[in-house]
């Protein structure tokens, strides 16, 4: 795949044509539809399954170094807190119950840097992403203890703390038509080859009737094949 994008880079680079011009700035936002494009799916670790996520927004900005040829970044991130409530009932079935919540952590981070090459209305374009996700879910559960009075209380917690973290890096090469809604506004369908590897490091933590913790940590690799996805780009050109 490397030898693959190198050979493109050097030949568009000696091909001249006139579409767009230098100097120009360009806003985007690219939208993929991915087709057996596995990802690791932290929810079902450690069995290995993995899930093909359903929709791919990401924001964009890109310069015309010369009349036909683009660089740009795109980029895109997020952060998830969710917080959950539950109650645990007296075990006496009479008596107060106890309630408690969990949090649970989703953030993410993809920086994709992108060369661009327009030929009349057609285009090819080389991106290397590299991405890193993190996930945290931190669940107490409490232990109700009998006291001297017959009544039950909770006097600890069972703590299972989970962290996921995986880092992937995406190498893809796209050819795609242009649409031009007028002189500012373009639409670039595409169809892309893409190869993706990494890992993920899962790290449990469990602390069970406040003795000390247990931590297991597991390393492993993310499904290293060529993937196939289908591409749609909105671009707003600056400059003219």
């Amino acid at each position: 795949m490397k030898k693959l994008i190198g050979t493109i880079l050097f030949s568009i680079l000696f091909i001249t044509t006139s579409f767009s011009q230098k100097g120009d700035f360009t806003l985007g936002l690219d939208y993929s539809q991915n087709n057996q494009n596995y990802i690791y799916g932290y929810d079902y670790y450690p069995y290995g399954y993995y899930y093909t996520p359903n929709i791919n927004f990401q924001p964009r900005i890109g310069y015309f170094i010369s009349d036909n040829i683009e660089i740009g970044l795109g980029y895109k991130s997020g952060d998830n807190e969710i917080e959950r409530t539950y109650i645990a009932y007296n075990p006496s079935g009479i008596g107060e119950n106890y309630n408690y919540s969990n949090k649970s952590n989703y953030s993410y981070n993809t920086y994709s840097p992108y060369l661009k090459y327009y030929k009349n209305n057609m285009f090819i374009s080389a991106r290397f992403s590299i991405s890193e996700t993190n996930n945290m879910d931190n669940n107490n559960y409490p232990i109700w203890t009998l006291d001297s009075n017959g009544v039950y209380m909770v006097t600890s917690f069972d703590n299972y703390e989970y962290k996921y973290n995986s880092k992937t890096t995406t190498t893809e090469i796209s050819v795609g038509y242009v649409l031009s809604y007028n002189d500012k506004i373009f639409f670039e369908p595409s169809f892309s080859v893409r190869k993706e590897i990494g890992e993920v490091e899962s790290i449990n933590i469990t602390t069970t009737n406040s003795e000390n913790p247990v931590v297991t940590e597991i390393i492993s690799p993310i499904t290293d094949a060529t993937h196939f996805r289908l591409n749609l780009s909105v671009s707003i050109r600056l400059g003219r």
